[in-house]
């Protein structure tokens, strides 16, 4: 088991499917092939089908761990992600959206410095005037899910005191 935790998880695919080819090849399918290695008991190719599970599974939760409060990423790779993101998005607002949004441990003022970089649309305006529209987004957005949020639970509470807005049950 000591070795089967040092193996990566492309490694311990490619044993598990010699496992799968050797023993249970007559199973049609990697569900009826865990089956069959429950009720043989090998424990050899459970071992190795958990740690598979539990690599990817660690894989996916790295995969947004960049985007999370404490995420930390090199100025290389946010710069990568922000090129992505001013490429991806074809208007200014959602491009400054996406990446204020995904970047939110990064100074605006940086931020403001990569868009400037990777955005043609943004060449007149100075770096000042980016931040000032970073700073907008970021503010104007939770400003409106603020109200939107007040105006949805003040309609939930005057429609429950309506008679007509109760639910009949």
């Amino acid at each position: 088991m000591d070795q089967a935790r040092r193996l990566t998880l492309p490694e311990l695919e490619a044993a598990l499917a010699t496992m799968v080819h050797e023993r249970y090849f007559e199973a049609e399918s990697d569900d009826e092939a865990e089956m069959q290695a429950v009720e043989a008991r090998d424990t050899e190719y459970l071992l190795t089908r958990i740690r598979c599970l539990e690599l990817n599974l660690k894989a996916a939760e790295e995969e947004l761990s960049w985007i999370g409060p404490g995420g930390r990423n090199t100025p290389a790779q946010s710069l990568r992600r922000i090129k992505a993101l001013c490429a991806r998005f074809p208007d200014l607002f959602n491009a400054m959206q996406a990446v204020a949004v995904t970047h939110p441990a990064v100074s605006r003022e940086m931020l403001a410095m990569a868009i400037k970089q990777f955005r043609r649309d943004a060449d007149a305006l100075s770096q000042d005037d980016v931040v000032g529209l970073l700073t907008s987004v970021v503010n104007g957005a939770h400003q409106a899910f603020d109200a939107v949020l007040r105006t949805r639970k003040g309609a939930e509470r005057k429609a429950t005191s309506l008679p007509w807005g109760k639910h009949n049950e």
